[in-house]
C-alpha cells in the first residue's frame, strides 16, 4: 500500500498525460484486489492474487491479443494448479507497446469474458447490482422481473440497444466458445438471475431495452433514384470519423440513419452535405423489442405498433434480424413507449 500512495504521489508531481490517466485508472482495479485478496486469506482460503497486466495484452489493432492471454494463464495455471481460488483484476491490461491501458468502457464483463474464453471456462458468472437482464428498464417502468432465459443474440441485442448490465463486448468471447454466462445479483444471491446461452429454441418476444441520446441524420438528393455505389460513399463518411450506425431507413430519394455518437457530428455533416441536403435531429431515443421472430409468425408487428398508437413512430426496422424490431421515438416520449410496450407485451408476468 505505500508503493500505491508512492506511486500516486509521483504521478501527482509530474506532467500528467493520457499515459499517467490509465495509470491512474488502473489503481483502483490494483487496490481492490489486493483488499479482496487479504480478506480471503483472514478467511483461511487458499488464494493466489494475478496480476493482469502480466497477460491481458492489446494487439497493435487494440484489440485483445487472445493468444498470449491463453499461453500465458496456461503457464501460471499450470504452475499453481494447487491453488484454490484467484484473483485478478478487470478492466486494466497493456497496450502492444508494454504501457499499461485498458478496455474502457465495460471493461471488467469484458475482461472476464476472454479470461473464460483463453481457459476454456465451463460458465462466466456476472455479479452486478440486479437480479439479471429485466423484461424492461426496472429504472423507467415499475415491478419489472428479471429473464430466467436468453439467448447470446438476444441478450447481445439487449445489451447493445440500452440494459446496462451487460456490455455488448461482454457476450463476443463467451459466444465463441459457447460459454454459457449466468448474471447474478451481489445483494441478493439466492436470485435465479439470466442465464444466457446458445440455446435458441423458446420462440417470442423477451424484452425491451432503450437507448438514449441518438441523433437521426436524414439526407435528402434527387440523384438517389437508381445511384449505382450512393449508399457506400455515405458510409465512407462514417468509417472516416469512427462513428457506427445503429438504424438505417431508405427511400427513393433520402437515407436516414441513427448514430450515438456526436463527436464528429458537424464534419460528418460538412461531407455529407456534398451528396443533398442534410437535416439533423437530436435528443431521440431507440426503443428496441427483442426476442425470437419467426419470419411467417402473424400478429407479432402488430402488437407491438398497436401498443404505440399513441406515440409517433419517427423510423422503424423490422426484418434485419430475427431477434429485434427497432423503433425511434422523440426522447420525450421514452418513458411512455416503455410502460404502453409494457401493458400490451408483459402484462401476465
Amino acid at each position: 500500500y505505500i508503493a500505491f500512495v508512492d506511486l500516486l504521489n509521483g504521478i501527482v508531481d509530474s506532467d500528467f498525460s493520457e499515459k499517467e490517466e490509465k495509470i491512474v485508472l488502473a489503481q483502483g482495479e490494483v487496490l481492490s484486489t489486493k483488499l479482496f485478496a487479504t480478506k480471503q486469506e483472514e478467511e483461511g482460503k487458499d488464494v493466489m492474487l494475478l496480476d493482469s497486466l502480466e497477460f491481458m495484452r492489446l494487439t497493435a489493432e487494440n484489440e485483445p491479443d487472445l493468444e498470449f492471454s491463453k499461453l500465458e494463464l496456461d503457464t501460471i495455471l499450470t504452475r499453481h494448479s494447487g491453488v484454490e481460488l484467484f484473483i485478478a483484476q478487470g478492466y486494466i491490461c497493456r497496450n502492444s507497446k508494454g504501457e499499461i491501458d485498458n478496455l474502457q468502457r465495460g471493461g471488467s464483463d469484458y475482461s472476464a469474458s476472454l479470461l473464460a474464453e483463453a481457459i476454456d471456462a465451463s460458465e462466466l458468472q456476472i455479479w452486478t447490482d440486479i437480479d439479471g437482464m429485466h423484461y424492461n428498464d426496472p429504472r423507467i417502468v415499475e415491478h419489472t422481473k428479471s429473464i430466467p432465459k436468453l439467448s447470446y443474440e438476444e441478450a447481445g441485442e439487449l445489451a447493445y440497444f440500452g440494459a446496462k448490465i451487460l456490455h455488448p463486448y461482454c457476450l463476443l468471447p463467451t459466444r465463441r466458445k459457447s460459454i454459457p454466462v449466468r448474471v447474478k445479483n451481489t445483494m441478493d444471491p439466492a436470485a435465479i438471475g439470466t442465464y444466457i446461452s446458445e440455446d435458441t429454441s423458446e420462440f417470442g418476444i423477451k424484452a425491451v431495452a432503450a437507448k438514449d441520446g441518438i441523433i437521426v441524420i436524414k439526407i435528402k438528393s434527387t440523384r438517389m433514384l437508381l445511384a449505382y455505389g450512393f449508399l457506400k460513399r455515405l458510409f465512407e463518411v462514417f468509417e472516416k470519423y469512427e462513428t457506427s450506425v445503429d438504424v438505417i431507413t431508405t427511400s427513393e430519394v433520402a437515407v436516414s440513419l441513427t448514430i450515438d455518437n456526436g463527436k464528429n457530428l458537424n464534419k460528418i455533416v460538412d461531407e455529407l452535405s456534398i451528396y443533398g441536403d442534410v437535416h439533423v435531429e437530436k435528443e431521440q431515443c431507440i426503443i428496441s423489442v427483442v426476442g425470437n421472430f419467426i419470419a411467417d409468425e402473424k400478429g407479432t408487428a402488430s402488437i407491438i405498433f398497436d401498443s404505440l398508437r399513441e406515440i409517433p413512430l419517427r423510423m422503424i426496422s423490422f426484418g434485419g434480424s430475427k431477434h429485434n424490431v427497432t423503433l425511434l421515438v422523440n426522447a420525450k416520449h421514452k418513458k411512455e413507449a416503455l410502460n404502453a410496450l409494457n401493458d400490451s407485451l408483459f402484462s401476465d408476468k
